[in-house]
């Protein structure tokens, strides 16, 4: 019922008469998580939709309309635990994209009103009027004409609320990919709005039947590629004034403990300066880190490969950049330092420290 529903629930219809759900746009979740047979592919969580829902019988994401409240990643979140019974605190949001646009106005159907409800079950009632109601703002209140005329009542006729109402101002509906990371490929449990909920490889998502809408997205730029990520432990450990200089190899475990917990495996890829990347997102598939110095003796058990320069870290930097830049994996080395990003190879991205600090 429309009681226990949100505000965002109707349709946003352009000038052409084609429709999109959701009154203040709509969110899905791009949901990836490893596959711990293949470190290179990704298995993306898909929607099998019911044949009543709006493209109906396709594969798409979790999703649905927004609220007037909502930004996209909690509309997303809220949608994927709806459908799929995933909770919000058991994946982490790496990015969002508008991935589709379209100027309309509102045609808002709230569907089963209460309003309504008690108005029908009212009509059903041979013993009560239901052409009119009574106005009672009259100090009476009373239930008959001669009561109606001592207390001042009055009798109206008795209206429906409009179960579809069109606002003729202008908006522009969009619909937001929200991406995110899930630790491992979670238990999914569909709602009514699912033939389906099912952990598909990357790889294989475009052979599916998908909803045209997110069939052109993905060819767009949702896909991911495998990457080789290499950080420069320390340009990433200088950003932080938190005293590491004091014990450097203590410090540089710490932090190598940090990121390796809460490592993206999803990386928004910045735009190659040569040929632009195949994908707009990378999947983290081997992660290295670079060492130098005293931070040598630093101990790491988690999942960097880890790489103790027997001289400058930059240079071994380098030198392990162009060694993996002819492999099958696109390399990202995370520095500030801009003059090892001059040295590196033009194939090679570069991210800030940020992009795994946060």
């Amino acid at each position: 019922m429309a009681a226990s529903e949100g505000d965002g629930n109707g349709w946003v219809v352009s000038a052409g008469g084609d429709r999109r759900w959701g009154r203040f746009g709509a969110a899905g979740l791009l949901l990836r998580a490893a596959d711990p047979s293949d470190p290179d592919t990704p298995l993306v969580l898909l929607q099998h939709r019911a044949v009543w829902t709006a493209s109906g019988d396709t594969w798409a994401l979790p999703g649905g309309a927004r609220d007037s409240y909502e930004d996209a990643p909690g509309a997303a979140l809220r949608e994927t635990e709806e459908e799929a019974e995933i909770r919000p605190a058991d994946v982490v949001v790496r990015a969002e994209v508008v991935t589709s646009r379209m100027p309309g106005t509102v045609w808002h159907r709230p569907g089963l009103d209460m309003r309504h409800a008690a108005e029908m079950l009212r009509r059903l009632r041979p013993d009560q009027r239901h052409d009119e109601e009574l106005d009672e703002s009259g100090p009476g209140g009373a239930d008959d004409s001669a009561a109606d005329a001592v207390s001042g009542a009055v009798r109206r006729p008795r209206v429906l609320p409009p179960l579809v109402q069109e606002s003729t101002d202008a908006v522009e509906w969009t619909y937001t990919t929200v991406i995110a990371d899930a630790p491992r490929p979670l238990e999914t449990v569909p709602n009514n709005e699912s033939l389906e909920l099912r952990w598909v490889p990357e790889t294989r998502v475009a052979e599916l039947p998908l909803m045209p809408a997110f069939a052109q997205a993905w060819a767009n730029g949702l896909r991911s590629e495998p990457v080789e990520l290499v950080v420069d432990v320390a340009n990433v450990l200088g950003s932080r004034p938190d005293g590491w200089w004091r014990d450097r190899a203590g410090a540089t475990g710490r932090l190598l403990d940090e990121l390796g917990a809460g490592m993206p495996r999803t990386l928004e890829l910045p735009a190659a300066d040569s040929a632009p990347p195949a994908a707009a997102f990378g999947w983290v598939a081997r992660a290295h880190a670079v060492i130098e110095g005293a931070a040598r003796a630093a101990e790491h058990s988690g999942p960097f490969e880890v790489h103790r320069a027997p001289g400058s870290g930059d240079d071994a930097i380098v030198e392990l950049a162009t060694e993996l830049d002819g492999g099958p994996r696109r390399v990202v080395v995370v520095t500030a330092d801009r003059g090892l990003r001059d040295r590196l190879p033009g194939n090679v991205l570069v991210v800030g420290p940020r992009t795994l600090l946060g």
